[in-house]
């Protein structure tokens, strides 16, 4: 036998059995690959609760956002937010977040990546990553009242009050008025804060729009404070009236 024939892959008897054990490989992890998508598609995973009263998640393109000074390639930006914004609503949120951090490698300051990874973080309970993401939110966008509600939020679960506090009224002064998701926000600051009186003032407002989705809104713990006083018990069961159940 000649050395050719010994390196050769045409003359080598085991090549074409070595070829189709790969190929059986292959196509095994492609089908597996598909199944595992198809699963995700079919069985989304449930929105966490506190993440669906997040005060505030941006879903709109920042112009003129600062660029890495990294010298790579980068990805295309809309693109990859617009996919990591479906991931999150199917429930994907291990993709969702994998997206993001993407996109924060080379927009430092894309509030969309921010806001949505602040609030993951928050919802894992891990506050301190929350509170970066949402002090960044802050410094690259000041003008923005979300941005320090979100802050006050994760500052509130830290038991940072005089904080959480000082956050909330600076989003209060960019934006007077609020929403239903800023004052229901703001009801549960208040009430970690320990201060009764303004944290049923916020729910009261809050509790206006909500209607029936209030009783839902108002298992969060952050409430504990408040629970037992008369008026939140009876906002409570104001809206179970609408949705037709009574808790006693």
């Amino acid at each position: 036998m000649t050395k050719d024939s010994l390196f050769s892959g045409i003359r080598n008897p085991l090549g074409p059995f070595i070829l189709l054990m790969a190929l059986i490989i292959l196509t095994t992890i492609i089908i597996t690959n598909i199944k595992t998508a198809q699963e995700r598609t079919e069985n989304p995973a449930p929105v966490p609760r506190d993440l669906l009263f997040d005060p505030s998640l941006p879903t709109r393109f920042e112009d003129g956002e600062i660029r890495s000074a990294l010298p790579t390639l980068e990805p295309d930006i809309r693109r990859l937010t617009s996919a990591a914004l479906d991931d999150w609503a199917r429930g994907d949120f291990p993709a969702a977040e994998d997206k993001f951090r993407t996109i924060l490698v080379f927009r430092p300051n894309n509030a969309v990546a921010l806001s949505h990874l602040g609030a993951l973080m928050s919802h894992r309970g891990d506050y301190k990553t929350a509170e970066l993401m949402f002090r960044n939110q802050t410094l690259f966008y000041p003008g923005d009242p979300n941005a320090y509600l979100n802050l006050a939020t994760v500052l509130a679960k830290q038991n940072k009050l005089p904080e959480a506090l000082a956050a909330s009224k600076q989003s209060l002064a960019l934006d007077p008025g609020g929403t239903t998701a800023t004052h229901l926000s703001l009801a549960k600051i208040y009430s970690l804060a320990n201060n009764r009186k303004v944290a049923l003032d916020f729910l009261r407002r809050a509790a206006a729009d909500l209607g029936p989705r209030l009783v839902e809104a108002s298992w969060d713990p952050s409430f504990d404070n408040i629970r037992k006083s008369r008026e939140f018990q009876e906002l409570v069961r104001e809206a179970e009236k609408q949705t037709g159940e009574h808790h006693p």
